[in-house]
Order: C-alpha cells, then sequence, then structure tokens
C-alpha cells in the first residue's frame, strides 16, 4: 500500500510540476514575443490603420461576432473592412508581424483594438496563414480577461486554453502606445501546446507503466520479507500475550520465556521488553500520568508566556511585536478584506515628564490609551512606541472609520485640566486602495503623514 501510495504521489507530482513547468514556459515565452511586437511594429501605421477601422466600425449599425463565422450575416459585415486589407498600411503590418511570426516560430500573431462599451476586441490584422480573422472580426473580452476593460494598460497577461476548434492555446497581448502614451490597439500572440500536451501524456504513460511495474515488484518482495521477519515472530508474540492474558501460564512464570525469537532487530528486543513488562507495568503507567501532568503545565505557561510577550506592560494593549504578527496576516491576504490603520501619537509626553515627572507622563499614555480603546471598540489597538499608538480597522469599524475619527478627535475637544488627566493626541488614519498600495506599510505610511499634519495644526491652534 505504502509503494503504491508513493508510486501515485510520484506520478501526481511529476505530471503537475511537468505542467507547471511547461505552462510558465510557455506563458513566459509568449510575453516575449508581444513584447517584441509591440517594440517593433510601425506604431504610426498601426495608429493610421486602427483609426481607419474604427470609423468603419463606428458607422456600422449591426455588429456580428466571429461565433457566426461563414453566415452570409457575417460576410456581409465583414465585407464593410474589405478595402481596408488592400490598403498600404494593412500589407506593411502584415509583412511585419509574419515575420516575426515565422522567425519565432508562432502559430499567430494579430493586432487588435477594444471596443470597451460593447466589451469586445476587434481583429486589426491577423498574420496567421491560414483561416486567418479579416479586419473588423468580433470575438468577445473572455471574463478572465475583463480588467482590460477598467485598465486598458493592463493589456493581456498570458492565459492557456482548450477548445475544440484550436486545441491547447497559450495567448497573450500587450498595449501598443503612441507618442502621447495612449493606447493604440494591443500585439496578441497565439502558440499552439497541442503537441507538448500530446508528448506530456505520453510521458507520463510511460512513466505510470515503470512505476506500476516497480511497485508490484516492490510489493512481492516486500510481503516476503515482512511474512518472514515481521509477521511470524509477531504472531508468536501475539499468541504468547493471549496466553498470557487468559490466564494459561504457570505461577512465577513468565509467558514469553519459552519464545524462540532471535531476529536481532526490533523484533527480538519487543520480546525482551516484554518479558520485562509485566513485573513493572505499574510503575511506568504512574510515571506516564506524572510526565503527562508536567507537560500540560509546561504548556499553560508556555502559553501564558507568549501571551506576556505580545503585551505592552504599561497599558496592557497589545505591543509592536503583536502587530508586527497581526500585520503579516494582513499582508498575506492583502486584497481580500479591506481594512484600515489610524495612528495617535501624544501630544506633549516629553513637556509632561519635564515638568511633572514620568509617573505623570505615564499617566497620560494610560489615559490617552484608554480613550483610543474606547473610541475603536473593534479593533485591535497596539503601543507602538513611546507615545504612539496603532490601531488597525476592519468589519464595522473600518466601515464607521471617518466617523470613529471625528468622535476621537471631539471627546479631546470637550476636556480640559491636567495633561495627565485629559491628554491629546493628532490621529492620522489611511484605509487600503489595493490601486495604490503595495503593501500595508504603504497604508502605515499615509496614516502616519496625516497624523503629523494633524499634530502640526494643533500645535499651531495652541501657540
Amino acid at each position: 500500500m505504502i509503494a503504491a501510495i508513493l508510486s501515485t504521489a510520484a506520478l501526481l507530482v511529476s505530471s503537475w510540476y511537468i505542467n507547471q513547468l511547461v505552462d510558465e514556459e510557455y506563458r513566459e515565452r509568449a510575453k516575449e514575443i508581444t513584447n517584441t511586437v509591440a517594440a517593433v511594429i510601425d506604431r504610426e501605421r498601426f495608429k493610421s490603420l486602427t483609426e481607419d477601422l474604427l470609423k468603419i466600425y463606428n458607422e456600422t449599425d449591426e455588429k456580428v461576432i466571429s461565433d457566426e463565422w461563414g453566415t452570409p450575416k457575417f460576410e456581409k459585415y465583414i465585407s464593410n473592412y474589405s478595402g481596408l486589407e488592400r490598403s498600404e498600411n494593412f500589407q506593411f503590418l502584415l509583412k511585419q508581424l509574419r515575420a516575426i511570426q515565422d522567425v519565432n516560430d508562432v502559430d499567430c500573431l494579430y493586432l487588435v483594438c477594444l471596443d470597451v462599451p460593447g466589451e469586445k476586441f476587434i481583429y486589426i490584422v491577423d498574420a496567421a496563414h491560414e483561416e486567418a480573422c479579416p479586419p473588423g472580426c468580433l470575438d468577445p473580452v473572455y471574463e478572465e480577461n475583463r480588467g482590460v476593460l477598467k485598465d486598458p494598460a493592463r493589456g493581456f497577461p498570458p492565459y492557456i486554453t482548450n477548445t475544440e476548434p484550436y486545441g491547447w492555446l497559450v495567448t497573450a497581448g500587450v498595449p501598443v502606445y503612441d507618442g502621447q502614451k495612449h493606447v493604440i490597439g494591443y500585439a496578441m500572440a497565439d502558440i499552439s501546446m497541442g503537441e507538448l500536451r500530446m508528448r506530456q501524456t505520453r510521458f507520463i504513460m510511460g512513466f505510470a507503466f515503470i512505476l506500476t511495474v516497480i511497485t508490484i515488484f516492490i510489493c512481492l518482495a516486500s510481503i516476503w520479507i515482512v511474512n518472514k521477519s515481521i509477521i511470524g515472530p509477531i504472531n508468536k508474540l501475539s499468541s504468547a500475550a493471549a496466553n498470557y492474558s487468559a490466564g494459561d501460564h504457570k505461577p512465577g512464570a513468565n509467558a514469553f520465556d519459552h519464545l524462540n525469537i532471535h531476529t536481532r532487530d526490533e523484533i527480538e528486543s519487543l520480546c525482551d521488553t516484554m518479558r520485562t513488562m509485566l513485573t513493572d507495568m505499574d510503575g511506568y503507567i504512574d510515571s506516564l500520568k506524572s510526565t503527562t501532568q508536567e507537560l500540560s503545565r509546561t504548556r499553560l505557561e508556555a502559553d501564558e508566556l507568549s501571551e506576556l510577550a505580545r503585551r505592552d506592560l504599561l497599558t496592557g494593549v497589545r505591543n509592536k511585536n503583536a502587530y508586527n504578527e497581526d500585520i503579516a496576516v494582513i499582508f498575506e491576504n492583502l486584497g481580500s478584506r479591506p481594512f484600515g490603520i489610524a495612528i495617535v501619537d501624544l501630544n506633549n509626553l516629553k513637556e509632561t515628564n519635564d515638568r511633572y515627572g514620568h509617573e505623570k507622563g505615564d499617566l497620560a499614555i494610560k489615559n490617552i490609551c484608554r480613550m483610543i480603546c474606547d473610541v475603536f471598540r473593534n479593533s485591535p489597538v497596539y503601543r507602538f512606541g513611546g507615545d504612539e499608538f496603532v490601531v488597525v480597522l476592519t468589519g464595522t469599524d473600518y466601515i464607521n472609520a471617518d466617523k470613529l475619527v471625528s468622535r476621537f478627535m471631539r471627546r479631546q475637544e470637550s476636556k480640559e485640566g491636567k495633561p495627565w488627566v485629559t491628554p491629546k493626541g493628532a490621529i492620522g488614519y489611511a484605509s487600503y486602495d489595493g490601486r495604490t498600495d503595495g503593501s500595508v506599510d504603504d497604508v502605515f505610511k499615509r496614516a502616519d503623514s496625516l497624523m503629523y499634519e494633524q499634530k502640526k495644526m494643533m500645535k499651531e491652534e495652541r501657540n
């Protein structure tokens, strides 16, 4: 069973790894080729041809997608663009694409542009030698590429498809820009993986056959070895133990004394151990219970120490170590759950320490912490430095972040008194933006910057 499981696992892992390796290699190749096309294509001709095509496209009332290829309706629609294929720009771009296509042994290179409202991409030049899509041919933008409708600069990241008419293909597309950095259209590439997939299948089948033969041989050898060196001696031990348990032994005699087991391995050692086990079994059980209790106490102490290491001794809230651990979890799920970060900095702590003593400064830190915890009740609060606190907002606090920040500031406006009794602090808040923020640290820096701006304003108002 072990041999069969290991062989199956080896087959599955090998198949998966080979597929991943090949797929990644083909994706990279498709990306490189499309980048090459985008770099060398005559952009002025591409732009001019695209403008001519879009003018016809926008004046055409009924648009027919490529699913109706070969029908009179489709032929009538495509005839609107027939003049483009004879144009100098089309022929020049076609010649460029085919030169790159033939050198790189690619199935098809083509140029397209987007109809964003209609969620379609339009063929402009297709360099395929057989069944090339004519100018104006339409295909829908499939689900995996819908991001390009909102962000044209995204292009078409390499993706693999397996369809009935084309088989296995890797497709990629990159934007082509004009002199003003506007997207003209996209350079696309289709690379066939059909023959490669067949070779992969033959390799996997051959590998599976070899593994099957090896597995059968291992199983037969294992059965013989196990029966001779393990099953037989264990059956003797089992029989002796059953006889002893049933009371079929002489007083003072050990049921294992008569066993003739000389395997010179763990089985013989087990037999010797079982001979002595009958006399000290109770001692072992008592020792085991004691050890279990000690381990439980040790585990509880370790849990308590671990929790203490995450707590700030002065305020009782979480410390910077806890923040680093918790924020790592947020980073792993970045983008899947919205969050925001608020940073609070206690004002005038050094002045309080110098004038009233560090004991009053500690009271100010505790009271500002109590205020933060009271406002942001559903969010973890961390003491990040001497007078700085960080709050990570999720859930209802994230939804009501603006209200909570305003509530924090209002609570300070209505209080006057000793700086340690009614402490005041500046706050800055920023929420994660998937378009501009690449990490949690980006959100932290924006919140920190906003906090310092408010701190400066509060200082100017006080003066």
